[in-house]
């Protein structure tokens, strides 16, 4: 695969109150902007998404009802996102399911979805890491054996940056 790796991107994150992205709401948005290869940048910000946090969801986040209630809506969030990621490349693990939901909010909000180049990690894992057990980001963090946390907007991104990093290292290999 001939895949352009870039040394300046965003990578980001969002925790949601599910699945589907025309029913469900974010309730985090996490993100590390990454300049010639250094985080010079963190954005994270809990949103209050205006309707009751599934207990599941709660489980799996630790992100409660009372820690959003005064938060910021996703109409007041986005904009503040769109002016962190600016143009540079989007780089997100299983892009599909976190783009989705904010191209949906965006389009709910009259705004024009992203037209940022986004990049897949779970795709890159799937070429240059070929043993690992699967391509969830928790089995990926154990295969590295990361230390950061996991369902958080800004602890996703850490792994995420670290498979992305990693992926770019073994392709740079396998063209010398």
């Amino acid at each position: 695969m001939n895949q352009k790796f870039v040394n300046s991107y965003v990578v980001f994150d969002t925790e949601t109150t599910g699945l589907k992205d025309q029913f469900d709401k974010i309730i985090e948005i996490g993100a590390l902007k990454v300049i010639d290869g250094e985080i010079v940048a963190e954005y994270n910000v809990l949103i209050n998404p205006e309707i009751p946090i599934p207990e599941i969801i709660t489980n799996i986040t630790g992100i409660t009802d009372d820690m959003i209630k005064t938060q910021k809506t996703i109409e007041e969030v986005l904009p503040e996102f769109l002016e962190f990621i600016e143009d540079l490349p989007l780089i997100a693990h299983n892009a599909p399911f976190d783009m989705g939901f904010i191209n949906t909010n965006l389009i709910r909000i009259g705004k024009n979805i992203l037209t940022n180049p986004v990049m897949d990690t779970v795709d890159l894992a799937r070429i240059y890491i070929p043993r690992a057990y699967n391509y969830k980001l928790e089995t990926l963090k154990n295969y590295f054996k990361l230390d950061f946390g996991s369902h958080r907007s800004v602890d996703d991104c850490k792994t995420t940056n670290y498979i992305y990093q990693e992926c770019k290292k073994r392709a740079m290999e396998f063209v010398s």
